[in-house]
């Protein structure tokens, strides 16, 4: 019998008056049998999907019933996976966590027992644990109440991150079971570069692997043994882990048996996923489903050890983000449109995907030029909009000179030791050109030569072009304060020098991603922690999103400092914009005379 025609069995003998037994929770819902029910030796049948959307099973034998690792995590129910299926698979494949394993009871009553979320390293790759029903429906229900059954340990149980880990630690530990999440994460609608540099963001313990190009397919209704996805982006490039459905009740659903992120009460975005096949590994025993995270269709709001659990319907208070990039010389625009897990410790993680992807679009190549960034950030905590604008410029790859902006606002925002401040929108706005602007300060002057206090003068720089002539701007602008009576000589220095790359891209390493870890990551990250670390009080939440919109690293900006400012170089003076252009080099020296205030000394 297949999964949906036994779910149409459930239907109609509903609908006929037929009594489902007492561990049925409610119409629609599948019956259940309680942990202590199950025994050794018991057969049963997995329900999962191996290509496309349509469910399949395979038979399973129960060999063992355990209490839980630690005191966290609960029971388990240890299995063997059997079949044709299965040897054509190359065995338990990472990506059937959640895969809902069912058994007949004596009075002919197919019921769930739970969740195949585990794999045992072994050499066949067919023993897997599962995690016991009960405890996946008590995520539904926002309730832990359930009593930790007394099973005596036949042999001491083990979790480890990767199939990797667990075989190493069964190997130190033959008489110890290790047991490692069937899961792995997926990325689509991203460039290959970008998938590469998000791997490593993520960490170690979490493998990525990269799916074609985004494919829009109709959604797909979400019951037990269907694919679903735990996502922490969704849209124009979806990113998650592929699991499977376990127990659906209405809206309400349980799935994977084992944490995603282990983040506790979370806002995940939930989705369907299309499997394009099962990769069969049997001699590493790494088999893994290949797919693609899907169609959002509600949220995750619990992620916990016995596994996640959600709703379907809305997408909860996800970040709304649209990011679009021009190439004025390929006359090219990508206009990318996502939505994002609102959790503060992976949105910031994010933020270099959301920059470089379109980028990578519009450029289709590392090439030298010039890139003007523009970020709105508004809603959600923001009472009003935070608005960043930068200009960025490059010999080499100018695309990497630019990284980081969205992650740092980000990271100050929702990272900070005062508030959380999660945005409700994002709009990336990114334009390159490629023309190389960067200019180096040749000589200043201030106009008129003789002003009175509060007086705004023209600020007449001149400067010398990357590989080019001179090139002079006018901007009206104010002295620095506290200028007294008298001759001063006012220095004018770059804002920030890091804006310009004067360094040709090696292009083999660009094709490896290499070149989206920008040298000059490690001062940005030293800036980055003294913002956060100013956060201390209250009071200081409304200079931080100053400080986020001001951009104190800005790279068309020049700093006008009086001879107060000498003395200590990271005093701002006055911040004059110089739009368009990157100020990375050079110092220049201003003359004026500041008369005393009409009507002083009468």
């Amino acid at each position: 019998m297949t999964r949906r025609s036994f779910r149409r069995w459930v239907a109609l003998a509903a609908m006929a008056g037929l009594t489902l037994g007492a561990g049925a929770t409610a119409v629609g819902a599948d019956p259940i049998m309680r942990f202590e029910d199950v025994k050794a030796g018991m057969q049963g049948e997995a329900f999962t999907v191996v290509h496309g959307t349509d469910i399949v099973s395979f038979p399973v034998t129960v060999t063992d019933v355990q209490p839980g690792p630690n005191r966290a995590a609960g029971p388990l129910i240890l299995i063997r996976a059997e079949g044709p299926l299965i040897e054509q698979l190359g065995g338990i494949a990472q990506g059937m966590s959640g895969s809902p394993v069912y058994v007949t009871d004596a009075d002919g009553v197919r019921r769930v027992i739970g969740a195949l979320a585990y794999g045992q390293g072994d050499e066949a790759n067919v023993l897997g644990a599962v995690t016991p029903i009960e405890r996946m429906v008590a995520l539904t229900q926002e309730s832990r109440s359930l009593s930790r059954p007394r099973v005596a340990a036949t042999r001491p149980l083990r979790m480890a991150a990767t199939r990797t880990a667990a075989i190493s630690s069964q190997r130190r530990s033959p008489e110890t079971r290790v047991l490692y999440p069937l899961q792995r994460w997926g990325v689509a609608g991203v460039d290959s570069r970008v998938a590469s540099s998000l791997a490593g963001r993520l960490g170690r313990s979490i493998e990525l692997q990269q799916a074609l190009p985004r494919s829009v397919r109709p959604p797909v209704t979400l019951e037990p043994g269907s694919s679903v996805s735990v996502m922490a982006m969704g849209g124009d490039i979806t990113l998650g882990a592929i699991g499977t459905v376990t127990w659906r009740d209405g809206d309400r659903i349980a799935a994977f048996g084992h944490p995603f992120t282990g983040g506790g009460s979370v806002d995940l975005l939930m989705g369907d996923a299309y499997i394009y096949n099962v990769v069969p590994a049997p001699i590493r025993g790494d088999t893994f489903k290949f797919g693609e995270p899907g169609n959002i269709q509600g949220t995750f709001t619990t992620d916990r050890t016995d596994g996640v659990a959600g709703r379907v319907g809305g997408t909860g208070n996800a970040i709304r983000v649209r990011t679009v990039a021009r190439d004025t010389a390929r006359r090219r625009t990508a206009d990318l449109r996502v939505l994002m897990t609102p959790q503060a410790e992976l949105a910031p993680i994010f933020g270099d995907t959301l920059q470089l992807e379109p980028l990578l679009r519009v450029r289709d190549g590392v090439l030298s030029g010039t890139l003007d960034l523009k970020i709105v950030m508004s809603g959600g905590d923001l009472t009003r909009p935070v608005v960043y604008r930068n200009t960025y410029a490059a010999a080499g790859d100018v695309i990497t000179v630019s990284s980081g902006a969205v992650e740092r606002l980000l990271t100050i925002l929702m990272s900070n030791s005062v508030k959380e401040l999660r945005p409700g929108k994002i709009l990336i706005s990114q334009t390159l050109r490629p023309d190389i602007r960067a200019m180096r300060l040749v000589s200043a002057r201030v106009r008129p030569a003789k002003v009175r206090p509060g007086q705004r003068v023209r600020l007449e720089l001149t400067m010398r072009a990357y590989r080019g002539g001179i090139v002079k701007r006018r901007i009206l602008t104010r002295l620095p304060a506290g200028l007294g009576p008298g001759v001063h000589k006012l220095r004018v220095t770059p804002n920030d020098p890091l804006g310009f790359d004067v360094q040709v891209a090696d292009l083999s390493g660009a094709l490896l991603g290499d070149t989206l870890s920008t040298s000059v990551s490690t001062s940005r990250r030293k800036r980055l922690r003294a913002t956060l670390r100013a956060a201390t009080t209250p009071a200081r939440v409304q200079s931080l999103l100053r400080a986020a919109g001001r951009a104190t690293d800005r790279h068309d900006v020049v700093r006008l400092l009086g001879p107060d400012d000498y003395a200590d170089d990271t005093t701002p003076g006055r911040a004059v914009s110089v739009p368009g252009l990157v100020i990375h080099a050079g110092t220049a020296t201003a003359g004026v005379r500041v008369l005393p205030a009409r009507g002083a000394g009468r």
